[in-house]
């Protein structure tokens, strides 16, 4: 009996533990967009997000190539596990604004039962993304 409930939690703990830069590595393609329900503006088409997107462990270390909307391609200036390594803070390569007073938007990721869901944000709520792998 005792057997069977140590096995339990092991597995219960290998279910709940959170994901490592080897779980968000892959290719990926974004298949869902949610627009932020605050204003008219469709934020979607004008910031740039990751369409399709490649994350690999370069030197031990999250690194990403993305094509946007618009089939631009760049690298990501920024890959970085936070929270225990259950999120991911992306910002685009060339993720500059058209006003040097805007902010640059940053996408919040979680891997979320095999899918990437990202919130795109600047000074408040953009849209979100959703992405599976490939």
């Amino acid at each position: 009996m005792w057997t069977t409930a140590i096995a339990a939690l092991v597995l219960l703990g290998s279910l709940t533990a959170p994901p490592t830069p080897e779980d968000f590595t892959g290719t990926w393609e974004v298949t869902k967009i949610v627009e932020s329900q605050k204003g008219d503006f469709q934020w979607s088409l004008e910031v740039k997000y990751p369409k399709h997107m490649t994350l690999e462990l370069r030197n031990g270390f999250l690194a990403g190539r993305y094509i946007d909307q618009w089939e631009y391609s760049s690298e990501f200036e920024l890959v970085a596990v936070i929270n225990q390594g259950h999120d991911l803070i992306l910002v685009n390569g060339g993720a500059g604004t058209k006003n040097p007073e805007s902010y640059s938007p940053i996408h919040h990721v979680k891997l979320v039962k095999g899918k990437l869901h990202g919130v795109v944000s600047s000074h408040d709520k953009l849209f979100e993304w959703v992405a599976e792998r490939r």
